[in-house]
């Protein structure tokens, strides 16, 4: 047995994939979220927890977020939200006794104008408009992180990941990310005998994408082997247009209908793609799964789980 981890948010898409990939290297781990009666945002119950439990690392994957819509009709709760979360996470374990401490971020905390995303430019600029109440809270836990280490040498990661899909990702309308929305949007349209779907923006905007097991996977390995306060890219580096995506999931569906561009609605940042030479580097690790695999995994996790998904409208 290689220690105790605890994962905040453990039962939330990305950190039940956590939990399972500490699992298999030997750790216990445990899952703690507001559904197990642990809620971060009041730090008493937090640190009573970790007291109790006494894992080694504390895993934060606690997130509250969506897509554009949801994320601009909901920017107070987001940012409050997240910001307690995560400032109450780091200080419980600095306090507790927990040896380190890792902090998990969207690539969306990069400046929104920058397409090309390296860890030396992650402060060089704003954030793009659409993403501030979810982003700066997580640029804030850096510099809280940075502040620990300074004053007690206590030691945080911080992990900037790019979107992530596969299986139990969000397929509500209101909370899913491009992928998982077109995958269901797509499906719908092919039960429904439509022969269009709507897409907002232009299609142009470029994301990056990983696979959400190879995500926790990364995460694990990093936090067992990286121990730097400057943060570090997870992904595989490569872009695709929504446009393209979509190509992508259509077939994959094997759907022959048409995807409409709603060009008054919002694109978001132009490009966001990661710089992972620093990973390759520090992990000696590149994720596995391409994206049209990762696709078509997605979508048969979707087709077996269809009506449960669904009943979440």
């Amino acid at each position: 047995m290689h220690g105790k981890v605890a994962v905040l948010g453990g039962s939330g898409f990305l950190g039940t994939h956590v939990v399972h990939a500490f699992a298999r290297k030997g750790y216990e781990v445990k899952g703690c979220s507001r559904t197990s009666g642990v809620d971060a945002r009041d730090e008493n119950s937090l640190l009573t927890y970790l007291r109790q439990a006494q894992p080694d690392m504390l895993i934060n994957c606690a997130h509250h977020g969506g897509g554009i819509a949801y994320n601009a009709r909901n920017p107070v709760a987001i940012f409050e939200d997240n910001l307690l979360t995560g400032f109450n996470a780091l200080r419980a374990a600095a306090q507790s006794g927990v040896r380190k401490f890792v902090n998990l971020m969207g690539n969306s905390t990069y400046p929104g104008a920058l397409d090309l995303h390296q860890e030396s430019v992650w402060w060089n600029g704003a954030l793009h408009p659409s993403v501030i109440s979810s982003s700066m809270p997580r640029k804030a836990h850096w510099a809280q992180g940075w502040a620990h280490h300074q004053e007690t040498g206590f030691c945080s990661i911080h992990l900037v990941l790019p979107n992530l899909y596969g299986p139990g990702d969000h397929l509500e309308p209101t909370r899913s990310h491009a992928l998982a929305a077109l995958i269901r949007k797509t499906w719908e349209a092919k039960q429904a005998g439509a022969d269009r779907v709507e897409i907002w923006g232009t299609g142009k905007p470029i994301r990056e994408w990983l696979y959400v097991e190879d995500a926790a996977e990364g995460i694990a390995l990093a936090a067992e082997s990286y121990n730097e306060i400057e943060i570090l890219n997870l992904g595989s580096g490569r872009g695709c247009s929504i446009r393209e995506l979509a190509g992508l999931i259509g077939d994959a569906l094997d759907w022959r209908g048409r995807f409409v561009f709603d060009t008054t609605r919002p694109d978001g940042a132009a490009c966001k793609v990661a710089d992972v030479s620093r990973m390759k580097s520090a992990l000696g690790w590149f994720p596995p799964t391409g994206l049209r695999e990762g696709i078509h995994k997605t979508i048969a996790w979707f087709l077996s789980h269809n009506s449960c998904v669904l009943a979440t409208r």
